[in-house]
């Protein structure tokens, strides 16, 4: 029987993926960082997912992208397919620090699998390589009368055109919703996607390394496999939408713009989901070569998102009239900044995860991830609805204790 390969086993999306292949009957050989095995934080994963490797019959081989004669050992015997999850999955981490494990490491990675042999590789890149989005809305771009401006050109201007086209008073090209055939890593050769930019050196550093796993499929034939999920949550889950769960339980976000109720929130996915996406992936011989946003789906705005999210945690945030979306990003963004200046000056300030300049940005940008081309191949999200996703990360949280 042939051996599946988990790269970061030991992080969030690398112990569902393990636990999803363990319940597809199929054998699993995790890898992590050797001292990420007994990580307090990934012993409660293996706890939350009832995962044991001992009883399981994981094999677990230690290793670090870092260090290329590592990985070796990862792809000895008939090994099936290779799930790389792992990377320095932070928005405030330094350059240095990203390109050293997300674009070296890689690099490692790919050589030693091709070097070993493997039959199929699914890679974990992220949607943040599409860039910030743009929506074609007047709330988003700072210019509040823009919809006088297209009223009146309707009414006023455009009946008199000879060729009466309509012209929209844009301010940036929108690249929502965003779909597989978007500027993005596969089919553009620049730095960075066409029309958008970065939120954070995290995405620029995913983008350079999934240009580098696509020449790797080009050239050397090594049968990829790309997902791009959308922002992860779920139980088991410290960052991102569980993250900020935690900070709302403990009033980090008191007040927030009424303008909230315009941008979409239509991208999130639970990690089981995630997982279970990959595994299928894995067993569909038409998706190699091909790319896939894993996202579930729901739209749902930034305001509805919050007001439920604080119903299930019992807390109350007050949304302000008459506060542009625009200045209030600029003012929690300049928070973030002074919790990162005060945390890289002041070892006993510990900053909270959510002030995070990436992840800040988040709290502001509309974004709308689209799944029809991986639901095209026949697979279904159980947690389609993100409203149920939440009402089960909340209640795990507060039956652990994660919110008092």
């Amino acid at each position: 029987m042939k051996v599946d390969v988990v790269t970061g086993a030991c992080g969030f999306s690398g112990n569902y993926v393990v636990k999803q292949l363990l319940e597809k009957g199929r054998k699993v050989r995790a890898t992590d960082l050797e001292s990420a095995y007994g990580d307090p934080k990934a012993v409660e994963l293996r706890e939350i997912l009832d995962v044991d490797y001992e009883r399981d019959g994981v094999e677990w081989v230690p290793s670090d992208l870092t260090r290329k004669e590592t990985l070796e050992p990862l792809f000895e015997g008939n090994v099936g397919c290779l799930f790389h999850t792992a990377s320095l999955y932070d928005y405030s981490a330094l350059w240095d620090a990203l390109e050293k494990v997300n674009i070296d490491g890689v690099t490692n990675l790919l050589d030693a699998a091709v070097e070993g042999g493997v039959d199929r590789m699914i890679h974990w890149s992220t949607c943040g390589v599409y860039g910030h989005s743009y929506f074609p809305a007047s709330h988003l771009d700072g210019r509040p009368h823009r919809s006088t401006v297209e009223f009146l050109w309707n009414v006023v201007v455009r009946p008199w055109s000879e060729n009466g086209e309509y012209h929209r008073p844009g301010r940036h090209p929108t690249n929502q919703p965003m779909t597989e055939d978007r500027s993005n890593p596969k089919n553009t050769d620049g730095d960075t996607p066409t029309g958008t930019y970065f939120s954070n050196e995290y995405c620029r550093s995913k983008w350079i390394q999934e240009q580098i796993v696509w020449r790797y499929h080009r050239e050397k034939g090594l049968p990829i496999t790309v997902v791009r999920p959308a922002p992860i949550y779920g139980p088991g889950s410290e960052y991102g939408v569980t993250g900020l769960l935690v900070e709302l339980s403990e009033g980090l976000l008191p007040l927030y713009p009424a303008s909230s109720k315009f941008p979409i929130f239509g991208g999130n996915v639970h990690a089981q989901d995630v997982a279970r996406a990959a595994v299928f992936l894995s067993e569909k011989p038409e998706s190699i070569g091909e790319d896939y946003n894993l996202a579930d789906g729901y739209i749902i705005t930034h305001r509805e998102a919050i007001e439920y999210s604080t119903q299930l945690l019992g807390r109350r945030v007050r949304f302000i009239p008459g506060i542009p979306l625009l200045l209030w990003q600029k003012v929690i963004m300049a928070v973030g900044k002074m919790a990162f200046w005060l945390e890289s000056n002041y070892p006993s300030y510990t900053r909270s995860r959510v002030l995070d300049l990436g992840q800040l940005n988040y709290l502001t940008m509309g974004i709308w991830v689209y799944n029809k081309k991986i639901r095209g191949l026949g697979f279904e999200f159980e947690y389609a609805d993100f409203k149920k996703g939440l009402e089960d990360t909340v209640a795990w949280l507060i039956l652990n204790g994660k919110i008092q």
